[in-house]
């Protein structure tokens, strides 16, 4: 297949589903490290302010509360 010799309609639908893949294979990486997180469990993950170190405090489906050793609470997505 050449992207080139596509129509619009075809380039439409080829798009649509490459953002549906993308958007499941984010799902399944979300799964996978969601499932290896444990409260308690110290983290570290960059920030606009830099390397953030902490403590994972709440697990939730789409995202992760972290307080960071300087007693900011953070909530961030898994991935």
């Amino acid at each position: 297949m050449r992207i080139e010799d596509l129509t619009l309609d075809e380039l439409h639908d080829l798009n649509e589903l490459i953002c549906k893949r993308i958007e499941n294979l984010r799902l399944q990486n979300d799964i996978t490290v969601l499932s290896q997180l444990r409260l308690g469990q110290k983290v570290h993950f960059k920030a606009k302010e830099g390397q953030v170190f902490g403590v994972v405090i709440k697990i939730n489906k789409k995202s992760v509360m972290v307080v960071s050793d300087d007693n900011r609470q953070w909530k961030i997505p898994p991935g």
